[in-house]
C-alpha cells in the first residue's frame, strides 16, 4: 500500500475517533414550566415569576419583562435563582401586587454556551374585588 493511503487512512480513522470521542451537542435552554402556568388563571396576584429552565442559564445577562393588562410594563426584581439546586427556578420577585387582568411575560436567557433564547406566555390574574 502507498504511503500517503497508509496517511490518508490513519488521518481517517483519527477524525472518526474523535468524532465519535466527542460529547454531544449541547441543546440550548428551553422553558420546561412557569410559575404562574403559562396561560392560566391564579386567583391571586404571585409574588414572583418563576421560570425552570432545561439547564442553568446565565443570570447577569437574562432578563425577565412583565407587562400588565393595559400594557403598561410591571416592575420586577433583580433575577435570582431561587434555591441552590441545578432545577432551581430563575425567580423575578412582583415588589407590587398585580391586579386583575391578563399578563405577558416576556424572557431573554443564554444558555450555558452563551446563545441567547427568548419566549413568551401570559396569565391571568382574578381577585375578588
Amino acid at each position: 500500500m502507498p504511503a500517503f493511503a497508509i496517511r490518508a487512512a490513519l488521518a481517517a480513522s483519527v477524525c472518526a475517533v474523535a468524532i465519535a470521542a466527542s460529547p454531544p451537542a449541547r441543546f440550548h435552554a428551553r422553558l420546561l414550566k412557569s410559575e404562574p402556568i403559562a396561560d392560566g388563571t391564579v386567583a391571586a396576584s404571585p409574588l414572583a415569576i418563576r421560570l425552570w429552565f432545561s439547564e442553568r442559564v446565565e443570570l447577569g445577562v437574562s432578563s425577565v419583562k412583565v407587562t400588565g393588562p393595559a400594557g403598561a410594563a410591571v416592575k420586577t426584581g433583580p433575577l435570582s435563582y431561587d434555591g441552590t439546586g441545578d432545577n432551581a427556578p430563575v425567580k423575578a420577585p412582583l415588589p407590587a401586587p398585580l391586579v386583575s387582568g391578563k399578563y405577558r411575560v416576556n424572557w431573554v436567557v443564554a444558555s450555558s454556551d452563551g446563545h441567547p433564547v427568548k419566549g413568551e406566555f401570559a396569565f391571568t390574574v382574578k381577585t375578588g374585588h
